[in-house]
């Protein structure tokens, strides 16, 4: 799974938080874009799609 850091000036919004109703907004230097999903997403985020996908990894 591939992580990089999204570009771009000014703030932006994690995709996660914001389908799941939590307001969250940071600079853009502080989202990461991951490899097969859409949107950015806060540190956070990436570290428990990492933890879900490491999880369904196991099951198969």
């Amino acid at each position: 799974m591939k992580v990089t850091q999204c570009t771009g000036e000014g703030m932006g919004s994690c995709k996660r938080c914001s389908d799941n109703g939590k307001w969250n907004m940071n600079w853009m230097c502080f989202l990461y874009k991951i490899e097969g999903y859409e949107g950015c997403y806060c540190s956070d985020c990436v570290k428990e799609i990492k933890a879900e996908a490491g999880d369904k990894c196991l099951e198969n």
